[in-house]
């Protein structure tokens, strides 16, 4: 019984040293939005940026400011290849309390797949595509146009308390681009 007893008492203080925590990882991001965004080099060599700057309370809904929007960062980059005019990437970065972040990409997916026919022109469809996860959560969509044939790519994804949306819109945009981009992006989020 005494032989029990001490195996008992060594494999518990085993496991209770097995078993320290780990230093807390943050939740909190530690760049600020302006530094998540992606640079020209890690954009496709034929897009070359057209606008960037801050994004401001002014310019949100009240659907972020709802969830606590904080503040944010953008970029549209736009093809300079003549055979695909009108190519545009972007990507829209966004700070919340950590709390509500977790809230972020299923809120806006639903939003996006519930949308009533009438707020599209009916040659637009919406597809929910899968996606390995990047970041803490990711979704991913395609919008296609039938009139137009073109499409648009929107990966949404949360890291820490950032939320960003990366776009790829046009006729020759690219799902795989669009996933590279995403990955980049949130590589970038420290």
């Amino acid at each position: 019984m005494i032989f029990l007893m001490m195996c008992f008492v060594i494999i518990s203080l085993g496991i209770a040293g097995c078993t320290s925590q780990a230093p807390p990882v943050s939740k909190t991001s530690t760049i600020e939005p302006s530094e998540m965004i992606l640079q020209s080099s890690e954009i496709p060599a034929n897009f070359t940026l057209v606008e960037k700057g801050q994004r401001n309370i002014s310019d949100m809904n009240d659907w972020a400011l709802d969830h606590g929007w904080k503040k944010g960062s953008y970029a549209v980059y736009l093809t300079n290849d003549p055979n695909s005019p009108g190519t545009v990437i972007e990507q829209y970065t966004s700070v919340y309390p950590a709390e509500n972040i977790t809230l972020i990409v299923p809120d806006t997916v639903n939003s996006w797949k519930n949308m009533t026919i009438e707020d599209y022109d009916v040659n637009v469809s919406l597809e929910e595509l899968s996606l390995p996860t990047i970041g803490d959560s990711s979704a991913a969509l395609k919008y296609f146009n039938k009139t137009d044939n073109s499409q648009m790519y929107v990966i949404s994804f949360i890291k820490k308390d950032v939320f960003q949306n990366i776009f790829t819109n046009g006729t020759a945009t690219d799902y795989e681009t669009a996933k590279q981009l995403a990955a980049v992006a949130a590589a970038k989020i420290k």
